[in-house]
C-alpha cells in the first residue's frame, strides 16, 4: 500500500520511520499538532493501520479525526517500560467530525463511567443521546475489526476521562478493549 506521507528526520528517538500525515488518508482528515510540533509525528506502522482505520470509519460517516497526538517522546507506562506514544505508535483521539457537520466528543459523548463495560453484553451507556450510540458503534466496530492492540476508553481510568487512546505494539498480537 502506497500512502502520501511525508519522511521526517531530525530528534525523533524511539520511532524507528518517523513522518507525517498528508491533510487526508482514505478521505479522513486526520487534525493533528501542528507541522512543527512533535506530537504530530508517527511510525509509518501506524500509519499504514490508519489506512485502515479510514475504511472504518467512512462506514460511520467520520470525516474527520480530533487526535491531540502520536508521539511522545517521554511517555512511560512505568519507571522501565516505554508507553507505545514513545515509539509513534500510538494515538490520543477527542473526537470525531461526521458528514452531517456534528462532532462525536469523547468527554461528552462516552456516557459510562470507570470500570463499566465498552462492547458486547457487558456495556454499559449511561445515557443513550444519539452521539453516545455512535460513537460506541463506532469503537465496537473498531474492535471487531482488529486494527489496534490496546484500545482504552474513558471506562478504563480516569486518565481517559477525555480521550480514547488506541495504540498498536512493535510485537503485539492480541487486542484488547478496555
Amino acid at each position: 500500500m502506497k500512502l502520501d506521507v511525508r519522511r521526517v528526520g531530525g530528534d525523533t528517538r524511539g520511532i524507528a520511520t518517523p513522518l507525517r500525515l498528508p491533510p487526508t488518508l482514505g478521505g479522513v482528515r486526520f487534525v493533528t499538532a501542528p507541522s512543527g510540533s512533535k506530537f504530530g509525528l508517527l511510525d509509518c506502522r501506524l500509519a499504514l493501520t490508519l489506512a485502515e482505520l479510514a475504511v472504518v470509519l467512512a462506514q460511520h460517516e467520520v470525516v474527520s479525526i480530533r487526535v491531540d497526538n502520536f508521539y511522545r517522546p517521554w511517555a512511560k507506562l512505568s519507571k522501565h517500560v516505554k508507553s507505545q506514544h514513545h515509539h509513534g505508535l500510538a494515538m490520543d483521539i477527542v473526537s470525531f467530525g461526521l458528514r452531517d457537520g456534528r462532532t462525536l466528543l469523547v468527554d461528552r459523548d462516552w456516557q459510562a463511567g470507570v470500570g463499566d463495560g465498552v462492547c458486547g453484553p457487558n456495556a454499559v451507556m449511561h445515557e443513550a443521546t444519539d452521539e453516545a450510540v455512535r460513537l460506541r458503534n463506532l469503537v465496537c466496530d473498531v474492535a471487531r475489526a482488529e486494527l489496534f492492540h490496546h484500545m482504552l476508553s474513558p471506562s478504563y481510568d480516569a486518565a481517559h476521562r477525555d480521550h480514547l487512546h488506541w495504540d498498536i505494539k512493535r510485537k503485539g498480537y492480541a487486542a484488547i478493549v478496555r
